[in-house]
Formats: C-alpha cells, sequence, structure tokens
C-alpha cells in the first residue's frame, strides 16, 4: 500500500508525537509499504526530504509573525489535500494524527470519494482542569469534536491506551492497541551505576498542565534534612522562573531545596536522553483520577525504560501493566505531596538501582516498546 501519515506534530524528531509517527513509519516500512509523512516540522521548502529512512515533507512556513503562523496552522489541511491531490494521486490510506475539524472534514470527504481508507492514531482526550478556561479552551473543544464527532464507522482507529480503545470501540468496527512505541534498539542503555554519593532523580520534558511539578516539589520538600543530603532532583525542560509562573511551584519550597534542587531549563531531545541516562531515576506525576492522564501515555516512561533507567511514578493510563514495585520502578501511592514524601523516602531507603533493576527496565522496554513488536496489530488494522 501507499500510505500517507498526516501529523500536526513536528517531524521527524520536533517532539514525541513525532517521534511514536517514525515508529510507525518504520514499522509500516519494514512491512513492505510505501510511506510519506505530511508534517509540520522544520520546512522543507516545498521538498521531500528523508529521515532515517524515512520520506517526508513539511507544510510549516518560515514566517515568526503570530497572525501568519496561525494562518499556516489553519491552512494545514488544504496544503496536505492539496498535495494528495497533485503528488500522490495513487494513495491508498491515510494515517491521520490530529487535524483541526476542517481538516477533518475535507479529508474524509476525498478519502470517501477516492476509495481511500481512513486510520486514526489517537493518542490523548483532554480534561477542561488542563486548561484555565476549561470547557471553553479552543484546544479542548477540537478535541472533544475530533473523539465524539470527527471519528466514526468511516474510520479505523490505533488507540494509545485501553481508555481510548474502549471509547472507540463503541464507534468503530476495527480498533487496535498500540502504546507509546520507539525504536528500542536505537536507544543504547546505562545498565551501569556511576560513582556518585547522592542519587539522582530527574524530572525531564514540558509538563504544561500535564505533570504535577508542584504536587512532585512539595514531596520532596517534605523530607527531612538528613534525607535530603542524600539526594538531588533535576529538572530538565523549565528553568526556575517556569516552575513557579507557570508550574505553580512554592517559591518557598524551591528555597527550602536549594542546596539539592537544579532546573535547566529547555534542552534538545538528544540532551535530554543523556540526562536520562545518567540519572537513578526518572519520576512522573500526574493526576491519575483525570481523564487526561487515562487517555494519554507518557513518552518520558518509555524512554526512561530504554535507558535502563527506573520509573518512580503514580499508575496513571496504563502504566501499572508495566511498572512494577521494586522491580524496574517505584510506585508511588497517589499524587498528594504527603503520599509522595512518604514513597520517596522508601526509594531513597533502597539506594540507587541495582544493575538488576536497569536491565529490568530496558528488558521492560524492549517487550513492550519496541515498535517491531506490534506488527499484528498493524496488520489488524490494515486489514479493513
Amino acid at each position: 500500500m501507499k500510505i500517507a501519515i498526516i501529523t500536526g506534530n513536528s517531524y521527524p524528531n520536533g517532539d514525541a508525537g513525532a517521534v511514536r509517527q517514525h515508529a510507525m513509519a518504520k514499522l509500516l516500512l519494514e512491512m513492505g509499504h510505501d510511506v510519506i509523512v505530511l508534517g509540520y516540522g522544520k520546512p522543507t521548502n516545498g521538498k521531500v526530504e528523508q529521515f532515517d529512512g524515512v520520506k517526508y515533507i513539511s507544510f510549516r512556513g518560515k514566517s515568526t509573525n503570530t497572525y501568519v503562523r496561525a494562518l499556516n496552522r489553519i491552512l494545514f489541511g488544504n496544503r496536505v489535500l492539496w498535495y494528495l491531490n497533485n503528488e500522490l494521486s495513487d494513495v491508498s490510506c491515510l494515517l491521520i494524527v490530529d487535524l483541526l475539524p476542517a481538516a477533518f472534514k475535507l479529508l474524509k470527504k476525498y478519502a470517501i470519494k477516492n476509495n481511500i481508507a481512513l486510520i486514526h492514531d489517537s493518542v490523548e482526550w483532554y480534561s477542561p482542569e488542563e486548561f484555565s478556561d476549561g470547557e471553553n479552551n479552543r484546544a479542548y473543544k477540537n478535541k472533544e469534536y475530533t473523539n465524539n464527532v470527527a471519528i466514526d464507522s468511516t474510520w479505523s482507529v490505533i488507540a494509545i491506551s485501553k481508555y481510548l480503545e474502549k471509547h472507540f470501540q463503541t464507534r468503530c468496527k476495527n480498533v487496535v492497541r498500540i502504546p507509546v512505541i520507539m525504536d528500542i534498539r536505537s536507544i543504547a542503555p546505562r545498565l551501569n551505576g556511576k560513582d556518585s554519593d547522592k542519587i539522582l532523580f530527574l524530572y525531564a520534558g514540558g509538563p504544561g498542565k500535564k505533570d504535577l511539578l508542584s504536587e512532585m516539589v512539595s514531596g520532596f520538600s517534605g523530607l527531612d534534612d538528613e534525607t535530603l543530603k542524600k539526594v538531588e532532583l533535576h529538572i530538565v525542560g523549565v528553568d526556575q522562573k517556569q516552575l513557579i509562573n507557570q508550574c505553580g511551584v512554592d517559591e518557598g519550597e524551591i528555597n527550602r531545596l536549594k542546596s539539592c534542587l537544579f532546573s535547566h531549563g529547555r534542552v534538545s531531545r538528544e540532551e535530554a536522553i543523556e540526562w536520562v541516562k545518567k540519572s537513578d531515576y526518572t519520576i512522573l506525576l500526574r493526576d491519575e483520577t483525570l481523564r487526561y492522564a487515562k487517555a494519554g501515555f507518557p513518552t518520558k516512561v518509555v524512554e526512561s525504560l530504554a535507558c535502563g533507567t527506573p520509573v518512580v511514578c503514580n499508575l496513571s493510563s496504563d502504566l501499572g501493566d508495566y511498572i512494577k514495585d521494586s522491580v524496574n520502578g517505584f510506585v508511588i501511592s497517589g499524587h498528594r505531596p504527603v503520599q509522595i514524601s512518604e514513597d520517596i523516602s522508601r526509594v531513597i531507603s533502597e539506594g540507587k538501582p541495582s544493575v538488576e533493576m536497569r536491565q529490568a527496565a530496558r528488558h521492560t522496554a524492549e517487550q513492550y516498546f519496541d515498535y517491531r513488536k506490534y506488527r499484528p496489530q498493524m496488520e489488524t488494522i490494515l486489514s479493513e
């Protein structure tokens, strides 16, 4: 089949979504299909380029003007449609990640007219609590339209979580579940410990409103002075000012942790991976009771496991199927600061992760999150 993967993500490697789309493209190529990614990464000036053997083109414009950039985003679907009509007239399947409502309508109409298969890769479902304007937020409304209106019986669906799988089974005939996937073999793990007296905890990512950095910092702040002398908490992705102004972290708690809390701001994905490798544990906390945490699946957990770095987390999404306490990580019993303090104390009392724990983390990644494991599911979704 000739398959076009259509994504608003910054392909080929600008964000977590792009990593997933690349893994799917690699899988489809190994299955013998002809694949191209139509994305929104760095401009390619109308030319098809290649990344790791995958053809792609970006429809992002070069302008830095806010109005022009917004217009480019709005016109993304129209540009994709033009390209399909003029350059990919023989495409037989559209694998669409996420689009604005108007673009969904355009491409659905085009696919039906030309007898082209439609597949949606569903990776998230927002909660109103993520936005200051709640249910009035435009992104929230767009996602509601996608999950409750746009994706109907015309589509087959790849769901990233059990929550989304269950939802779309009531709307579509052909639904499979594929969690976060990536090329695990391309990530070299670190399975031996490093010479350091301190236990290094790491949060790496752009938290938005998803990841509970305020509660995480509060949990560490609740540790006694002697325990704090044993640890370092590194935050990669936001600086101290952003921690306070965007993430709601208490400045007094930051001051209490000044000897062991280090915020490094935004770095490249490659640098973030190096941080993961040299840390003893990564940490992730989400409000497991909210829809966004049930529907999504945290890429940063899979990246950590792939690096051989155990994960300390509460059980949002389907993480309970993969993170086993004291085996490949540690489970925090909730997301309240007092619970975090208690469980972090337990982790610290265990000390640095053993080689066996690091190996177990890596094995989990190889067993469950390498894209090659999901060929049967991809064959199923393409069979309709």
